[in-house]
């Protein structure tokens, strides 16, 4: 729980920054620019739903930027990981 009350989104924005940075720090090379855009594709999908599975790359955006099939190949087999990860970590 926070001291304060703020709202949702704003606290996943702060998480997401933190999340990536420290998760760039863990890797040989940093996210790429199209990782990036979809990171953040995903976490607006969180900060207005609280979750992302792989049903919701059926769905508005996510869709509309190749869906789960685009996503898969934008990150390989770390998708499932990065989700879970990220489900984890800005919903927190």
């Amino acid at each position: 729980m926070d001291e304060e009350l703020r709202p949702f989104a704003e606290s996943v924005d702060k998480r997401f920054a933190d999340w990536v940075f420290r998760h760039n720090a863990r890797r040989a090379t940093a996210f790429s620019p199209e990782q990036m855009e979809w990171l953040r594709l995903i976490k607006d999908h969180i900060a207005s739903s609280c979750r992302v599975e792989r049903d919701d790359f059926d769905y508005a955006q996510l869709a509309g930027k190749g869906g789960l099939q685009r996503a898969w190949s934008v990150f390989g087999g770390q998708l499932d990981e990065l989700l879970a990860e990220m489900n984890e970590e800005l919903v927190a």
